[in-house]
């Protein structure tokens, strides 16, 4: 193993050091269990951890993927008709009329407020001539 320096301050340096660190130790462990399985004559183990085996994706035809448009399409027209029909078998309540709203009594601070606010604002001119 080489003894790498770096600055211990930096995460994601010191996450790195550790990766390549884990990848020697499976190295090493590759070796030794290769080595005991040909003391034994044995197969080696046919596992690759650094690479799993992918799945081709499977492809539809577009008169494939056509129908089940379809299909989809006819689900979804029967539920819509399900809904439709629930809805038109509930009864409707009936219509309240509506009401005028009452607005509350104003109260005495909130009348004395609009007041004030009503009276028009003494000016520096009407202030000097009085």
């Amino acid at each position: 193993m080489a003894m790498i320096t770096t600055r211990r301050t930096d995460p994601s340096e010191l996450l790195r050091l550790a990766i390549i660190g884990i990848d020697e130790q499976i190295i090493g462990l590759r070796d030794a269990r290769a080595q005991l399985a040909a003391m034994i004559n044995h197969a080696p183990a046919v596992s690759d951890v650094s690479a799993p085996a992918t799945k081709k994706r499977r492809k539809f035809s577009g008169a494939a993927k056509e129908k089940m448009r379809e299909a989809a399409k006819a689900r979804w027209a029967k539920v819509r008709e399900a809904e439709a029909k629930a809805k038109a078998q509930t009864p409707k309540a009936a219509t309240k009329k509506a009401q005028p709203k009452v607005k509350p009594a104003k109260t005495i601070r909130a009348k004395t407020k609009i007041a004030k606010s009503e009276k028009p604002k003494e000016t520096r001119a009407r202030k000097a001539t009085r």
